[in-house]
């Protein structure tokens, strides 16, 4: 039979065969690699487990033998593995095409026989031609050994896993225990390796990991020369730890700002090797020190600066390094807000903390607190309060932040005081921020007496020394009990206290009676409230220390419910009040006040805010609703009022203020001259009678005592600052007396004449004091007194008018219902300190056809000022004027 001549070539599929081939071959030889690759883990394995310093020499070589032995097993069956012929390739790629007709081996076809019939060489070639066409579509997949069949367990992912696990037992004793294996000398030298760890411990405030210091150890160690020192950064105070095993001499060598650390207590390792051993804890660098034991052994230091490392094996340099300190710096903190406070007497900080690693804690102190204007040097009955400041929910508490707290309570509160912030770090580092003056706020307090029993208890707990001026004011409110205390249990409440305070023996009785006036205070406030006031109240403090204390959703949420109840009883009561007011349509003005759904819709947005988790917002959110609601106790029956009407009380209150500080301006300054007469007479006793003819030249005896300049240099300095202290305060309220002008003015109040000399009288008086003449100084402020009260007055006759044209204009009646300045009786706190104005009092202070006893007491009361006002009176009956009128 002949046969037909090879088909013509084609290089597409010649190309694909031969891949086929190499990919045929690559299957039959991954099952050999596989095995080598897995023998070579075994061997890894096995010898970074330490098996081959545990054997013998003649053990070692015979598993090394083992090893060889199947490592050429392994490549003779690669060896003799059958090369893939060309046919096997071709029928691989009509495998994986999956074309009918086989068209990779069909092209390799060649015809028998046909040579002489034409039929038979038009089919062939018709048939050829189809299956170059469907050779186009011949493809090549990837190769697939099908280990699965062979391995059925998956040894050879054990056989990785086993290499990894060991890689970490061995260490850096990697190389040396593989080469042990073909260590076969019989002295026996490698059965025991040795093995070095060293790492750094930061502090665990710094939130840092473990830094390890990598030693060449091990059996097989190469000799070599001076280590080259590494260099490594870590934090002060962290621990560097060596630790040793084997039997192999190893030297280590702490230099520099290594120091030895605690003595170890009770109960821990009793072969621990410190620096302590060697070297004293109170050098701050301590001298190299070496431990030489066959044994396990541990090092510790604390790093206090920059050091230096060395480890040695006998004179062999395993290790150097050079540790650099990074210091801790302090924390800062700053406010980023001014601190401010609600209606209710909290106070709200918003600050920030920075820090390098992160705070543990953070708090605000308070300190001199200054009380009259005057700075408090004496000591306190209670300590400064101290505010925890909660650190802002971010890690290492960085960042801002937000407080609010309630110190509304405490005895200082009202006072000016100096307040700063603290931030401590874990490593006991603190920092600090600028001192800020603020008054902490109080509970408000409208009804005089409680004011004043709330002033006298922080004046006596400010300065308990003085304590005979705190009972000299409950004195003063017992004089007239008809008018100040019309309730027998508060005037047996001041004579139980006034009885108290003058028999206490120690500051435990002081502090006894201060907080007898605190409750008589709040019992005084609050003793007529009612029932839905005093539920509204109680749900607002129950809700409020909640949120501080980050309490539930659950426990918000019913918190807020019950705040809502008594929201809605609140208002139900107020509502009803209304209904018995004939004039209460004319309060509801359009666009004047809050209504029912804004406060029920701000309790909604609350308890969103605290279900969220924005503690934060929840608590501002409830001292709005807080501000409201005060607001609208406050405002019954009043109305709102106008702007005018209202920048008046506050220009009258402001007045009043001003009143009381130059009167204890004028009393300070008077008190600084008779001090200074008495250290003057004390040191010219034992002169000459002749020397009196010096200091006579300037007049009264007062302004040449308090004018003269003396010899003495100390006395002169000590003279000046006081002066100076007095000058300041004086142009202080020259100041705020200016700018109450200017915005009377600005609202289209009258200038009154009054202010107009009030304020060239303090002028007067401040060069006067700038002069060092006294006596001119106390003249001028009591001329300053005389013209506030009368711009006082003329004040509030402008107040009465524009209460009168309210009227006129519908908007007030007998009652006072339209106005909110028109119903206010005028009445002075039981110190007699003006506190509110009203018609009747402005119109000549007439009631029931008569001057009632009110305004005769103030009648004797101005009598007092004057006559303490003229410095020509007797001493004697100066002091007995002053010791009448003192309120502090």
């Amino acid at each position: 039979m002949s046969e037909e001549k090879p088909a013509a070539a084609n290089p597409r599929l010649d190309r694909l065969a031969s891949r086929a081939r190499l990919t045929i071959g690559w299957e039959r030889l991954w099952p050999a690699l596989v095995g080598l690759l897995s023998l070579a883990g075994l061997f890894l394995t096995v010898s970074w487990l330490g098996l081959w310093l545990e054997l013998p020499p003649q053990g070692r070589l015979i598993g090394v033998a083992l090893f060889a032995v199947a490592v050429l097993v392994i490549l003779v069956g690669a060896v003799r593995l059958a090369r893939p012929t060309r046919e096997e390739g071709l029928a691989r790629l009509d495998r994986d095409s999956g074309l009918p007709h086989r068209p990779a081996s069909g092209l390799n076809d060649r015809l028998a026989n046909a040579r002489d019939d034409p039929t038979t060489q038009a089919l062939w070639q018709l048939h050829r031609r189809r299956l170059g066409e469907a050779a186009r579509r011949l493809k090549l997949a990837a190769p697939s050994p099908r280990m699965v069949e062979r391995d059925r367990y998956a040894l050879r992912a054990a056989a990785l896993v086993a290499v990894v696990a060991s890689a970490f037992i061995a260490g850096p004793e990697k190389y040396a225990r593989v080469a042990a294996a073909v260590d076969w000398r019989s002295d026996g030298a490698p059965a025991k390796g040795f093995r070095i760890d060293a790492w750094i411990d930061p502090p665990a405030y710094t939130g840092k990991p473990p830094i390890l210091l990598p030693a060449r150890t091990g059996a097989g160690s190469d000799a070599g020369g001076p280590a080259q020192a590494q260099k490594v950064q870590a934090p002060v105070g962290s621990t560097v730890v060596v630790r040793t095993s084997g039997d192999s001499e190893v030297k280590v060598e702490a230099e520099g700002g290594l120091v030895a650390p605690p003595a170890p207590k009770s109960g821990e390792r009793a072969d621990a090797v410190t620096a302590a051993q060697t070297t004293a804890p109170s050098q701050p660098l301590p001298k190299p020190q070496t431990a030489s034991q066959a044994s396990d052994r541990e090092f510790r230091w604390e790093l206090k600066g920059d050091a230096r490392l060395i480890l040695r094996r006998g004179d062999q340099p395993l290790a150097a390094f050079d540790i650099g300190s990074i210091p801790d710096r302090p924390p800062t903190i700053a406010l980023t807000e001014p601190p401010t406070s609600n209606v209710r007497g909290s106070l709200t900080l918003s600050y920030k903390i920075n820090d390098d690693y992160g705070v543990n804690s953070a708090e605000a102190t308070f300190a001199k607190p200054i009380l009259g204007g005057k700075p408090v040097t004496g000591r306190s009955l209670v300590d400064p309060p101290r505010l925890a400041l909660t650190l802002p929910p971010t890690p290492g508490g960085l960042g801002d932040g937000q407080t609010i707290a309630d110190l509304s309570e405490h005895p200082w509160a009202g006072a000016r005081v100096t307040m700063t912030l603290t931030a401590h770090d874990g490593g006991g580092n603190e920092g600090k921020s600028e001192p800020v003056e603020l008054t902490l706020p109080q509970r408000p307090f409208v009804k005089p007496l409680a004011k004043a029993l709330v002033e006298q208890r922080r004046n006596l707990v400010l300065a308990p020394d003085d304590r005979g001026h705190v009972a000299a004011a409950l004195d003063g409110l017992m004089i007239a009990p008809e008018r100040f205390t019309p309730e027998p249990s508060i005037y047996l409440g001041l004579y139980t206290a006034d009885v108290r305070l003058k028999g206490a023996k120690d500051d435990d009785d002081l502090r006894a009676v201060a907080d007898l006036l605190w409750q008589m205070a709040l019992q005084i406030e609050d003793g007529d409230l009612s029932d839905a006031e005093r539920s509204l109240r109680a749900a607002e403090q129950r809700l409020r220390e909640a949120l501080d204390r980050g309490a539930s959703d659950q426990e918000i949420r019913k918190l807020t419910q019950e705040l809502r109840e008594a929201l809605d009883k609140f208002l139900a009561e107020m509502a009803q009040r209304a209904q018995r007011n004939s004039k209460a349509d004319r309060l509801q003005r359009p666009g004047r006040w809050v209504s029912e759904k804004d406060l029920k819709s701000m309790l909604d947005r609350l308890d969103e805010m605290a279900r969220s988790g924005d503690l934060a917002d929840a608590q501002q959110m409830l001292d709005q609703l807080q501000s409201l609601l005060e607001n609208l106790k406050t405002a019954r029956p009043d109305g709102d009022g106008d702007p005018m009407g209202r920048e008046m009380e506050q220009s009258l209150n402001d007045l009043d203020q001003m009143m009381r500080e130059q009167q204890q301006l004028r009393d300070d300054t008077f008190q600084n001259g008779k001090q200074r007469k008495r250290q003057r007479n004390a040191k010219r006793q034992p002169s000459q009678p002749g020397q009196q003819g010096m200091q006579g030249q300037q007049g009264p005896e007062d302004q040449a005592d308090d004018g003269e300049q003396g010899d003495d240099n100390a006395d002169n300095r000590s003279d000046q600052d006081g002066m100076k202290g007095l000058e300041g305060r004086q142009e202080e309220l020259r100041k705020r007396l200016d700018e109450l002008r200017r915005r009377m003015k600005q609202f289209g109040m009258k200038s009154e004449q009054g202010l107009d000399d009030a304020e060239g009288a303090m002028g007067d008086a401040e060069q006067s004091l700038g002069k060092g003449d006294r006596g001119g100084a106390v003249d001028a402020q009591g001329r300053a007194l005389d013209a506030l009260r009368r711009g006082t007055q003329g004040l509030a006759q402008q107040m009465q008018q524009n209460g009168q044209n309210g009227e006129a204009n519908g908007e007030d009646d007998t009652e006072g219902q339209g106005n909110p300045r028109g119903n206010r009786q005028y009445r002075r706190d039981p110190l007699d300190r003006p506190s509110q104005y009203s018609r009747d009092v402005l119109r000549g202070g007439i009631l029931n056809g008569g001057p009632g006893a009110a305004q005769r007491a103030q009648q004797v009361l101005e009598e007092l000022r004057k006559r303490l006002s003229d410095p020509a009176r007797p001493q004697e009956e100066l002091d007995y004027l002053e010791r009448l009128l003192r309120r502090d």
